[in-house]
């Protein structure tokens, strides 16, 4: 059954709330906890055990999977390590948004195709009926080989070298991939601990090539992420229209 409240995912001017993980110590114990916001790398909501599918980190070889409990505006998971990658995906979730509101947000992401076939099917005036996903990865201190590395995710970020070895001023290459293909046309954006954001103005923003490739200009050390969403048609359900995929990769930019 379709969800009739927003549940988190907008806000009252259509802005999407990302989730990211990102890397804490609390009285000597490392761990790793995903946030749901606007505002990097602060939270406003936090996942629920009931809809993690997947949280893991891959590091030294193996894979170790994240007992995560959630705690206050965050959900968390002790045993962080000093390198690698975790990640997290969460399970798809139905929303039903008005259409002032579903129009905003698929304008202000600019998915033209889909503002295009609302028009061409003389919907832009109803209401959006969207079934999404979330998938989040974090790189925790040299991740090495294994940042780019892709982990199978619907939607995902994969950056082609690992960003705590990028040269001053050297833009971070990375790779969008779709159902294990390359997606182009799509627009990445990038955001630093911190900064403010204006509607769906991110500090950093590229497009992917024909190959999925992007390079974003980073412009300062320090905690960032990427982030995209995809959307596409709903395919054999009468209740969805679009179906969405929501991608964020948590890293460090050196001094």
């Amino acid at each position: 059954m379709i969800c009739a409240a927003v549940l988190g995912l907008l806000t009252a001017n259509g802005v999407a709330h990302d989730l990211w993980l990102v890397a804490e110590k609390r009285g000597g114990e490392k761990r790793v906890c995903a946030r749901i916001g606007e505002h990097f790398p602060a939270s406003m909501n936090a996942v629920t055990a009931d809809r993690v599918e997947r949280f893991q980190v891959k590091a030294g070889g193996g894979v170790r999977p994240l007992e995560g409990t959630k705690r206050g505006k965050q959900f968390c998971a002790p045993g962080g390590p000093e390198a690698g990658v975790a990640e997290m995906i969460v399970a798809p979730r139905y929303i039903r948004l008005a259409a002032k509101d579903f129009n905003g947000y698929i304008e202000g992401e600019g998915f033209k195709d889909v503002i295009r076939a609302r028009a061409e099917s003389g919907k832009s005036a109803s209401e959006g009926r969207e079934l999404y996903s979330r998938y989040a990865k974090l790189l925790v201190g040299a991740a090495g080989t294994a940042a780019s590395e892709a982990l199978g995710h619907a939607l995902e970020i994969v950056p082609e070298k690992d960003p705590a070895t990028l040269a001053k001023d050297e833009p971070l290459a990375v790779r969008v991939l779709f159902l294990g293909k390359p997606l182009g046309g799509v627009r990445v954006s990038a955001m630093y601990a911190g900064a403010v954001v204006k509607g769906h103005e991110f500090p950093v923003t590229a497009e992917t090539d024909t190959n999925g490739r992007a390079q974003l200009k980073l412009d300062r050390p320090g905690l960032w992420y990427a982030r995209l969403i995809h959307m596409v048609e709903a395919q054999g359900d009468p209740e969805i229209d679009w179906r969405s995929f929501f991608a964020t990769l948590t890293f460090e930019v050196p001094k």
